[in-house]
């Protein structure tokens, strides 16, 4: 399913992290600094993967940076090419996805202090996420810079939720052939997918472009049993 805000499941458990990303887009009287922290599964990732390949189709691939913390790691690691840590440090918003794995490499926390101290000379905006809240980092050298940002908790999908992005995920592979859902035909997708998102997607994906389910026309919970117990 195409990364997207378009495609991206809002909920009150993610409503703060929602409007904080979307006003990256508007000006802004100094440099945004967004801490994301939320348990896993919570979202976290698509969000900002979503909002970042937005602003890229939008704003062209120079405005935004969008990595991980274990890239980062990795780029320290194997001493990775100069472009990639001049990104970091010359892209108006970044965006570090999962930041723990950076903190526990060999001068990682350094990388860290050096790469925000340029961003904040350059008035660039960084977002960050972590399964682990910020007021746990023990940071010897970015600890300063890092309580400058704004912690924003993101919670998981609840109930309605979960059945928003079956219909969505189902949505995206929908073709005049597709079968319909019926509303406890999605309820049952996401039961026995026990909510993962990538089964739930890929049921909805055979669902909707499945031959056999399209000659159905109308799918309910006992057909989606029938059909995903195979």
């Amino acid at each position: 399913m195409r990364e997207s805000m378009d495609t991206f499941v809002k909920s009150p458990g993610n409503a703060l992290a929602v409007e904080a990303m979307e006003s990256l887009r508007k000006p802004q009287q100094a440099a945004a600094k967004l801490f994301i922290e939320g348990s896993a599964k919570s979202g976290k990732s698509t969000l900002v993967r979503s909002w970042a390949e937005d602003a890229a189709r939008s704003e062209g691939g120079n405005t935004v940076f969008a990595c991980s913390g274990a890239d980062m790691a990795m780029a320290l690691q194997f001493e990775a090419d100069d472009s990639f840590f001049d990104r970091l440090g010359a892209t108006p918003v970044l965006i570090v996805d999962d930041l723990e794995p950076l903190t526990h490499a060999e001068k990682g926390d350094q990388l860290l202090s050096l790469m925000l101290a340029e961003r904040e000379r350059q008035g660039f905006g960084t977002v960050i996420t972590s399964r682990k809240p910020l007021a746990d980092y023990r940071l010897a050298d970015s600890n300063e810079a890092m309580r400058a940002f704004k912690v924003i908790n993101i919670e998981p999908l609840d109930e309605d939720g979960l059945n928003e992005f079956v219909r969505v995920a189902f949505s995206e592979y929908t073709t005049e052939a597709s079968p319909s859902l019926e509303d406890d035909a999605v309820m049952q997708i996401v039961a026995m997918m026990k909510g993962n998102f990538t089964s739930m997607e890929h049921a909805a994906r055979y669902l909707a472009t499945d031959e056999g389910c399209a000659r159905l026309g109308t799918l309910d919970a006992k057909t989606i049993e029938k059909l995903l117990s195979c």
